[in-house]
């Protein structure tokens, strides 16, 4: 995806986010804290449905809420006109609060509780996706159950089983946990239909995140629409939709133009969202231009339209010795105060965040650093850039110097936890000039709020 014009740009040596000089705000404001861009939440939703609509008209979005729940950042994404796909009855609630009708929500998971698929069912959602046979009777169950004429609507998640390149970690399919086996497809079809509580709608095929390649796509559309038309010939049925999920890929490394890259590295990408479209499209509008197409973009929504901003806090020079004890090296260390409290996926996926400090942006980033978070475990620490292990900053980086993560908008609010103790990072969003808060830093009576058991003879202070 492509940035909404100026949005990250250096002025004056300094890094700006929409306008707003990143380290005189964290002069002021405590780190670490993540900054938004609704103008880059627009410009992403439209990027997406332009490419897709203009080669399939009857395509629906359904934004991944799991990429980022924030309450204001469900409503920036609901007054685009997108819908919202969801995986938890928490998410559920979310949603309907930030104002999605519930026939905009369709409700994936694999592990989908009594409780969930009850309220869901009760709300009138759009679809629930089944993630197996016995998934499937749990919702009929469910639904009769309730009984006065709710019929459960409901899609087929099936495993299309096509492998994808992508950290193992979001691969959804060829053996991944997601979806009911291929083989397995056309029995499930055949008791929905049969199922006077279920109303199929569609398949869903999703096929994993970060999905650098369009070719996948389009081998999971073709065994995707011979399931559908192989399960309307045995029931009768005509169903409604294809969902062939998200997935799309953000270019975590810099891509310049005529680059190419190693397929791989899933943090590297030049697919555009035209590439996607095409493979799904093209395949969907030669055999089934009938079907609507739903598509659920997570990563690719919210990815880049925020960063992280921290600071450096220590600094050491380690040796490197040899298995004699020889010194043979050095390494220069510099640690922050956000680790994987703040960014699970960097520790939990040796993922990938794109580093530049923000009140050196224009120097020479000549200096390889080790770079290290506050927690105390070995395993906080930032992989480097390029695959190595070392971040690259201006030589005289040190103690008090700001340090901006871009493409941190997904999968980080979500994820945040408070391992030490440390509090839960604020965000806020730069709205028309005004930098506004969207979640507050958590403080230490809140980490404390729902420990239980420490009142008057119970042994706590």
């Amino acid at each position: 995806m492509t940035a909404a014009g100026n949005i990250a740009e250096v002025r004056g040596g300094r890094l700006t986010f929409e306008g707003i000089d990143v380290a005189a705000l964290a002069d002021r404001t405590p780190t670490p804290f993540f900054l938004f861009s609704p103008r880059q939440i627009r410009w992403n939703v439209e990027t997406l449905r332009n490419a897709f609509s203009r080669r399939h008209l009857d395509t629906e979005f359904f934004y991944a809420g799991k990429a980022n729940s924030n309450r204001w950042f469900l409503r920036q994404v609901q007054a685009t006109g997108i819908n919202i796909e969801v995986n938890a009855g928490g998410e559920l609630h979310r949603a309907l609060a930030a104002g999605f009708r519930p026939d905009q929500i369709v409700f994936n998971g694999v592990a989908k509780t009594r409780h969930e698929v009850r309220d869901a069912i009760n709300a009138g959602i759009r679809a629930i996706i089944a993630d197996s046979l016995y998934e499937l009777e749990r919702i009929a169950d469910v639904a009769a159950g309730i009984g006065v004429g709710k019929v459960a609507a409901v899609a087929l998640r099936v495993d299309v089983d096509v492998p994808t390149q992508t950290h193992p970690g979001m691969a959804t399919t060829h053996g991944g946990k997601a979806g009911i086996d291929l083989a397995d497809a056309g029995q499930g079809f055949a008791y929905a239909a049969a199922q006077q509580w279920l109303d199929v709608r569609g398949l869903h095929c999703h096929i994993g995140s970060q999905i650098t390649d369009a070719a996948p796509y389009a081998r999971a559309v073709e065994v995707a629409l011979d399931l559908i038309e192989a399960a309307e010939r045995v029931t009768g049925c005509r169903l409604e939709f294809l969902n062939a999920g998200g997935g799309f890929a953000v270019p975590y490394r810099r891509v310049v133009p005529g680059m190419v890259c190693d397929a791989a590295d899933y943090f590297c990408s030049t697919v555009q969202p035209d590439d996607y479209a095409a493979a799904i499209c093209d395949t969907l509008r030669r055999r089934r231009p009938d079907l609507k197409l739903f598509l659920e973009p997570g990563r690719a929504i919210a990815a880049n339209t925020a960063i992280l901003v921290s600071r450096v806090e220590n600094q050491k020079v380690k040796r490197v010795r040899d298995e004699r004890g020889n010194v043979i090296g050095e390494e220069r260390w510099l640690a922050i105060d956000a680790g994987y409290n703040t960014l699970l996926e960097h520790c939990l996926y040796d993922w990938y965040y794109p580093a530049v400090v923000a009140n050196r942006a224009a120097e020479p980033p000549a200096g390889a650093f080790r770079l290290a978070g506050p927690l105390c475990d070995g395993g906080d620490r930032f992989v480097g850039d390029d695959g190595t292990d070392w971040r690259h900053f201006p030589t005289t980086t040190g103690v008090g110097d700001v340090v901006a993560f871009g493409n941190t908008g997904a999968y980080t609010l979500e994820m945040m936890q408070p391992c030490n103790a440390q509090p839960r990072a604020a965000a806020y969003a730069v709205d028309r000039g005004e930098v506004v808060e969207i979640r507050r830093r958590e403080s230490n009576d809140d980490m404390v709020a729902l420990d239980v058991g420490f009142g008057p003879g119970s042994g706590g202070a």
